[in-house]
């Protein structure tokens, strides 16, 4: 009867120690915002253009020459041990256009924006990787395996300083959009997972 009592008493605290599934890093269901953008990039709560059964999605309106949306020292900021960050865009523009997802950790250079090829010592120091925005709802999956800055050194997903999306931004990367027109995106559903 002891060893019952304690199998059951072990079993029922076993869900503490195992690691999370997911973890939504905005909430924006709950109204939370983007609040790291350039002046020129408008943000706000829209209720149409949500993905996976989410209520709002946050709608980013870049001008023609480009900036970033995104977040400033993140209330939830340890990524290490998810496997991808998930999360629908949709786009209505007509043709397809290329942006930038980034992470800077806690390793990366700050001070000035690092916009336009005199910011490129500060730019080298983040995480930078292209996503494909067609026209309608896309379903973007980005790893965060073994993930490299622009220099070759490993990002420290322990404490994220910031994270966000950005269009027409590198100058020294071609797969961004070249074309200066606006484009607006609607974002919903981030969360990270455990699983690819």
């Amino acid at each position: 009867m002891k060893k019952f009592v304690l199998l059951v008493s072990l079993l029922a605290f076993f869900p503490l120690y195992l690691p999370a599934k997911t973890m939504i890093p905005v909430n924006i269901d709950k109204g939370e915002m983007f609040d790291d953008n350039t002046e020129k990039v408008e943000v706000s709560l829209a209720e149409e253009n949500t993905g996976g059964g989410a209520a709002l999605s946050l709608l980013a309106a870049y001008p023609a020459e480009g900036g970033w949306a995104g977040f400033w020292m993140p209330k939830k900021s340890a990524w290490a041990g998810f496997k991808s960050l998930k999360c629908f865009a949709y786009s209505a523009a007509k043709e397809k256009f290329t942006m930038s997802f980034v992470i800077k950790d806690q390793n990366h250079k700050g001070g000035v924006s690092g916009r336009g090829r005199e910011g490129w010592e500060v730019r080298k120091t983040w995480y930078v990787v292209p996503l494909e925005i067609k026209p309608g709802m896309n379903e973007l999956s980005i790893s965060l395996e073994g993930l490299k800055t622009q220099e070759g050194k490993d990002v420290d997903l322990s404490r994220i300083y910031h994270w966000g999306f950005y269009y027409r931004f590198f100058p020294e990367l071609k797969w961004e959009s070249q074309e200066a027109v606006p484009a607006t995106v609607w974002i919903s559903k981030v969360r990270l997972d455990s699983e690819k």
